[in-house]
């Protein structure tokens, strides 16, 4: 299989994977006012757990000497990708040992009821899926889509950020190479076309997952022991966790023909924007807020007027 060939199905199999990740969509307004207790702890362990998993089969193969670090990598890409639902999302989404909301059988037969995407899209895939509960780890709240975007998505901006490292660019090139890359995929097919969204949270989560298996080699998380390759750094989900993972401090940028429909679900939320909870979850989100290398490319994009201004539909404004 040629090279092109096969950069050509490790897209339409990532391509695929996001787009379920796309139709878990998530309402984090939905859960501003619960309390969700922080699950940060938990998922670090069923991550890690995979990771040291993917390294026993490795160390136990027959081979006369340890694969590179490199095609470690692309190993632990491949055990956490998914074509369909991913293992992770699965785990968040259903384990007694992560809080969520909604939850119980109830709670989520509510939220189909009642989100902002049932209200005002009801042709939207979301409303045909699985609910993408919201959850909480570091203080952030953010949906259990945004593990299919971190692992498969980020796995394919990897994939174009060792591709452009080994053409001899430096990192933070590279990075943005995969960053460009990532919005053009997800304006002409995951978003932007199709359904009229496009979704800074997802991009977030896609660039910070590149991160996260770049850093197994380059920081290095990996060692190479005596007996193989071992987990010297354990994934931390707070190293890659950002305010622009929620969905309602970093909003979808929208068409005008959804904004439309979208504008008087959110204007239903309006009154929680009191809620004490809320003000103090969006004070310390403002403490902690930097500007991310992928919100750095997306006003590159509104210089351009290629999006439109993303302070549109934060609710701040739409409650004006």
């Amino acid at each position: 299989m040629g090279v092109l060939t096969r950069a050509l199905v490790v897209t339409i199999v990532v391509f695929a994977s996001g787009s379920v990740a796309r139709a878990l969509e998530t309402d984090q307004y939905y859960a501003w006012e619960r309390a969700i207790a922080d699950s940060e702890a938990a998922i670090n362990a069923w991550v890690n757990r995979e990771i040291e998993s993917e390294l026993a089969e490795i160390r136990s193969s027959r081979a006369r000497r340890p694969p590179e670090c490199e095609a470690v990598t692309h190993r632990i890409v491949a055990r956490f990708r998914s074509l369909l639902f991913h293992d992770v999302v699965t785990f968040v989404s259903n384990s007694p040992e992560v809080d969520r909301y909604p939850k119980s059988y109830d709670e989520v037969q509510a939220y189909r009821r009642g989100n902002q995407y049932k209200r005002a899209m009801p042709w939207q895939v979301i409303n045909w899926m699985p609910p993408s509960p919201t959850l909480e780890a570091a203080g952030v709240r953010f949906g259990a889509d945004k593990f299919g975007h971190f692992f498969s998505q980020g796995g394919l901006y990897y994939r174009w950020y060792r591709s452009a490292r080994s053409e001899g660019l430096d990192a933070a090139s590279a990075r943005q190479l995969a960053i460009r890359r990532g919005l053009v995929l997800e304006r002409l097919f995951l978003g932007g076309t199709l359904e009229g969204v496009l979704s800074p949270a997802d991009l977030e989560g896609n660039y910070q997952g590149m991160r996260f298996y770049a850093g197994l080699c380059e920081r290095p998380a990996l060692e190479l022991a005596a007996d193989g390759w071992r987990l010297a750094v354990p994934f931390r989900l707070r190293e890659y966790l950002t305010p622009e993972w929620d969905e309602s401090w970093a909003p979808n940028l929208v068409t005008d023909r959804v904004f439309r429909k979208l504008e008087p679900a959110l204007r239903a939320y309006c009154p929680k924007l009191d809620d004490p909870a809320t003000l103090g979850r969006r004070a310390y989100y403002a403490a902690i807020d930097r500007t991310t290398e992928t919100e750095r490319a997306l006003y590159a994009l509104l210089e351009e007027r290629a999006i439109p201004d993303p302070t549109r539909f934060r609710l701040e404004t739409v409650c004006r």
